[in-house]
């Protein structure tokens, strides 16, 4: 499953479980105290996976930025080097 839709199924599953919070908070009123507190729960942890899944997205890409930069640096210092050669030569 890629990061984006991960991303979007958290983020509608904590939309439709608060949703679901207050349709049984006003269905049940004060019977549903601790129901209605275990969606919320589900909800909060819904929301904190989502942002732990953009933070994971966010240092994979990094990771990749970096190995690009290094691989380009590394080329950058072969041209270099080689252009050097040339006017020695």
């Amino acid at each position: 499953m890629s990061h984006k839709t991960a991303l979007k199924i958290y983020e509608w599953a904590s939309y439709i479980l608060l949703l679901g919070a207050t349709v049984v908070y006003f269905w049940l009123k004060s019977q549903g105290v601790a129901i209605v507190l275990i969606i919320l729960i589900l909800a909060v942890f819904m929301r904190l996976m989502m942002e732990r899944t953009r933070f994971r997205a966010c240092e994979e890409e990094n990771d990749e930025l970096r190995a690009d930069l290094r691989r380009l640096t590394q080329l950058l210092a072969e041209e270099k080097k080689k252009h050097q050669n040339n006017e020695n030569q």
